[in-house]
């Protein structure tokens, strides 16, 4: 005979069992719908994360419902979205399911062309966009003056610029001058101050040197005068090259730098004579080689620096005998000499001697800025 025991105990058994084979199937299901949206729909992390850093300002419960809710990017919500499904519609969610996987493998998406700031290669398959200069110094000069531009992005522009201090950035600069944002009117003047300010800081510097060594009268340190003297030639030159000396003292700054060059050439060839011979006399140690090819380099940057005066001022001929004596001095090093003295042949219209220099120095074609130049000149001559 039957007991209500036996009968209880028997349906609690196979109750648990088919409890166990659901739960079973439940979670088989949900993990292989969970594997096969990830290959049906790839993860598009980039743009979930930039979807969540829009909500910075909203509660953490809101981004947890919105990070749960990207269902075609989170495998693990699909996964307990269908066990859910199943234990809330127990045999019956089974059939809705196999139906939601058998639309997944069948549905076609009508294809739409999405605007996007991003490149995506596989879009152009074997086709690709004409390579070229896009961006140049005059859309910096754009960025800083458009008045939609954020302002944000005008102050890190002028950082940037405010880094390299060349005369096209600072002449870039100098537009800010005229802005009608104070803030970015004054940190354009804050930057050429601070510019001219360290080049003025350090001329007086020097002078000092110069001024105390001249007080000591014939114990004066001859070396000391000289390193200051073409220290401040260069100083006086760069205040005139960055275009930050006023137009009326332009004159003068290159006066000062002739005269301080002329200080410091004439100590230093002193020198570079009397080493070179001592150099034909007797065998030298490795450290005496080195000091004579610094000499030789210390006096080929102030014929240089010359060169460039005499051209600024309009002197080919004398910029022409300075460059050769600089390249003479410093003959296999000489690269950074020649696009001076093929400037100086340019201005004075003997294009034949520029060709030729151009063409006969080819560690000139690994500049960037001097290659297309380079080969302007060959395609014109050839």
């Amino acid at each position: 005979m039957i007991t209500m025991d036996k009968l209880f105990t028997f349906y609690t058994h196979h109750f648990y069992l088919l409890f166990s084979i659901h739960i079973f199937i439940t979670l088989m299901l949900a993990l292989f719908i969970s594997r096969y949206a990830l290959i049906r729909f790839p993860k598009e992390c980039s743009k979930d994360r930039y979807r969540l850093e829009a909500l910075k300002d909203r509660s953490a419960f809101f981004k947890f419902l919105f990070f749960a809710s990207l269902h075609k990017n989170n495998p693990l919500s699909i996964f307990l979205f269908v066990v859910s499904f199943n234990l809330a519609i127990p045999f019956a969610g089974y059939f809705l399911t196999l139906w939601l996987f058998w639309y997944m493998v069948h549905v076609k998406y009508q294809a739409k062309a999405v605007q996007t700031n991003m490149l995506n290669l596989d879009e152009f398959e074997t086709s690709f966009l004409k390579i070229e200069r896009t961006f140049g110094e005059g859309s910096m000069i754009n960025l800083i003056e458009n008045s939609y531009i954020p302002k944000s992005k005008k102050i890190k522009a002028l950082s940037i610029l405010a880094n390299n201090p060349s005369p096209i950035s600072l002449s870039i600069i100098k537009q800010t001058l005229t802005n009608d944002d104070d803030e970015i009117r004054l940190f354009g003047y804050a930057i050429l101050n601070k510019t001219e300010k360290n080049i003025n800081d350090r001329i007086n510097k020097y002078l000092d040197v110069i001024r105390k060594e001249s007080t000591k009268g014939e114990a004066r340190d001859e070396k000391k005068v000289a390193f200051a003297s073409k220290e401040l030639a260069f100083l006086y030159w760069e205040m005139v090259y960055t275009e930050l000396s006023h137009e009326s003292l332009k004159k003068n700054f290159l006066n000062s730098a002739l005269l301080y060059l002329n200080l410091a050439q004439e100590f230093y060839m002193q020198e570079l004579n009397q080493l070179t011979e001592e150099f034909h006399e007797k065998k030298q140690s490795p450290s005496f080689n080195r000091t004579l090819e610094d000499l030789y380099f210390t006096c080929s940057s102030i014929y240089t620096l010359k060169g460039r005066i005499f051209t600024l001022k309009q002197n080919y001929e004398k910029a022409q005998e300075y460059f050769t004596l600089a390249e003479s001095l410093i003959d296999e090093k000489s690269t950074a000499i020649l696009p001076y003295l093929a400037e100086v042949y340019f201005i004075t219209k003997r294009y034949s001697i520029v060709k030729s220099i151009l063409n006969h120095s080819h560690d000139l074609a690994y500049n960037p800025k001097l290659y297309p130049l380079i080969k302007q000149w060959e395609s014109s001559y050839e």
